[in-house]
Parts: C-alpha cells; sequence; structure tokens
C-alpha cells in the first residue's frame, strides 16, 4: 500500500510539472461552450477528473470485498470457537476414559457388565 501511495504521489507531481511547463493559452470547446484557458489549467483539471472519476469505478467493487472478507472473518472466528468447544470436549472424555481405565471412577451408566451376567448359569435373559 506504501509503494502505490509513492506511485501516485510520483504520477501527481509529474502531471503538476508537465502542467506548469505547458502554460499557453488555449482555446477549449465543450458542447457549444467555449473559452480561452491555460493550458496547465485544462491538464490539471483533466488529471484531477480522471483521478476522480477512476476512483468512482474502483470504490464500489473495494467495498464489496471488504464486506466479503469481513464476512469470511466471522466465519472463520466460529468455527475456530468450535474447534476450540470440540477440543475441550474430546480433551474431557479423554480425561475420563483415563480415569475409567485407572478405575478412579466409576460409570455413570446402570449397565450390568457382560460378566456378571455369564457368570450365572441356567439364568435366561433378555436381549
Amino acid at each position: 500500500m506504501k509503494i502505490f501511495t509513492l506511485f501516485a504521489l510520483v504520477v501527481g507531481i509529474v502531471a503538476v510539472i508537465f502542467a506548469s511547463q505547458n502554460a499557453a493559452p488555449v482555446l477549449v470547446r465543450f458542447f457549444g461552450w467555449q473559452a480561452q484557458e491555460s493550458m496547465a489549467l485544462v491538464l490539471l483539471l483533466t488529471f484531477a477528473l480522471g483521478v476522480v472519476f477512476g476512483l468512482l469505478v474502483s470504490v464500489p467493487p473495494m467495498i464489496g470485498r471488504m464486506r466479503k472478507i469481513a464476512q469470511l472473518k466471522r466465519k472463520v472466528d466460529e468455527q475456530a470457537y468450535d474447534l476450540e468447544a470440540a477440543d475441550r470436549k474430546l480433551t474431557d472424555a479423554t480425561n475420563q476414559l483415563t480415569a475409567l481405565q485407572a478405575g478412579q471412577l466409576s460409570p455413570q451408566t446402570n449397565v450390568v457388565p457382560h460378566s456378571s451376567i455369564l457368570d450365572q448359569p441356567g439364568k435366561q435373559h433378555e436381549y
């Protein structure tokens, strides 16, 4: 961005120098209107109008790109939050699994272990 600003400044300075070296009076006609003006004024006015029209043409797409970038940044932030929540859940589940395997925590469900069902001979169970 700094290079673009420097380039624009150099172009502006060159335009002013060029216009000031061509200050002879000229006849300007536009749709029936005519005037005798300095060529420097005509050149600078033409340059300024070109800059203004260039900005008018380039600003709407730039605004659209900025909106799209903001929308995508919000989406990335939401996904990062979801990823952090999933990571916390995974960490909690891993900690619970480790505790269960170490025998420090009893399971929170009322499931009867399979070995106790199979250890009772002659008893039929519905599955």
